[in-house]
């Protein structure tokens, strides 16, 4: 992964994470959509502080619900 990693970009490194059994996030169109709804961002996040929003979104859903990441971008992915 170190050396050729860095051609994993986008979705796919989020995949390859989920299938390996990593907790983690998809940001799906339909998740990016209820995000936006949700006022968290206002487009598809690609900066780093828009990233940066995201994550805090799912640290705090995840504080608040006690679910897994996995399970908090499951629940948004179906939520539209």
């Amino acid at each position: 992964m170190k050396k050729g990693g860095s051609r994993i970009g986008g979705a796919t490194g989020q995949y390859a994470l989920r299938f390996l059994g990593k907790d983690s996030f998809i940001l799906s169109r339909d998740v990016v959509a209820r995000l936006i709804a949700e006022g968290i961002i206002d487009k598809q996040p690609t900066s780093k502080g828009a990233m940066k929003k995201v994550q805090e979104a799912f640290n705090i859903w995840m504080d608040q619900s006690g679910r897994s990441l996995t399970e908090i971008s499951r629940v948004l992915a179906m939520s539209l």
